[in-house]
This record gives C-alpha cells, sequence and structure tokens, in this order.
C-alpha cells in the first residue's frame, strides 16, 4: 500500500481500536510520533514510544478517539490532517473535545512521522514551508 492517505486513515482506526499489532504494522520502526502533549512529555519515538503513548492513554482516559474531517494529500507526499481528538477521563469525567491539525510524513509504505500543530492554520503553514 502506497496512498499515504489510506495509510494514514487505517492507522488512525488502529489507533482508536488501541490495535497495537496494526499500529506496529503502519509506522514505521522510527517513528516521531508528537502529539500536542508532547510539549510536556516530549515526543514518542519508536515503536517503543508509540506503546508508551497507548499505556499512558489507557493509564488516563475511558476513551481517547481521534476524528480527521479533512485529510489532504500533499504534493511531496505528505498528508495534512485537520479534526479532533475526543476523550472521557477515568473516574465519570466528561467528554473533551480538543483541536487537531497535523501532518504526517511516510516512508516505504508506512508512517514514519505525525506533529500536531493545534489548529489549522499553524498546520497549513508548516505544509506550505514544505518537508
Amino acid at each position: 500500500m502506497d496512498d499515504p492517505v489510506q495509510i494514514f486513515k487505517e492507522a488512525v482506526d488502529a489507533l482508536n481500536r488501541v490495535d497495537r499489532a496494526e499500529i506496529t504494522r503502519l509506522v514505521d520502526p522510527q517513528i516521531a510520533f508528537v502529539p500536542m502533549r508532547a510539549a510536556v512529555s516530549g515526543a514518542y519515538l519508536g515503536h517503543a514510544g508509540m506503546e508508551e503513548f497507548l499505556s499512558e492513554n489507557e493509564d488516563k482516559y475511558e476513551y481517547f478517539r481521534a476524528e480527521f474531517d479533512q485529510l489532504e494529500a500533499l504534493p511531496d507526499g505528505r498528508v495534512l490532517s485537520i479534526g479532533r481528538i475526543l476523550v472521557r477521563g477515568l473516574g465519570g469525567e466528561s467528554e473533551t473535545i480538543v483541536p487537531t491539525a497535523g501532518i504526517a510524513t511516510f516512508r516505504d509504505g508506512r508512517m514514519l512521522s505525525w506533529h500536531d500543530y493545534g489548529t489549522e492554520a499553524a498546520a497549513r503553514a508548516k505544509a506550505a514551508e514544505g518537508s
């Protein structure tokens, strides 16, 4: 599979289902995963970093779900993704919806990186800069 938008969709679906085997299949062993919380936690690197991210989600949230309304294949092979993250904390907290807008890169049919820039404007500005 070489379609980066399809790879991204499948990776998000695997993340939402917490399908560790599928995530491992779809992401590069050297992935740099940089969600907004990385400002505090640091980037999640490699398959071990993805496992750490998933474990943190299980420790904090009843559910963590990413939804993307816009997925745009950029001319250089990256994917611009715009949507929201929905989370509900453990212990009956109310659902929180957080905007997300990021760029994914790919290598050899797998996601190599994803960086959340937080807002559509910031992600589009980064996309315009090129890779």
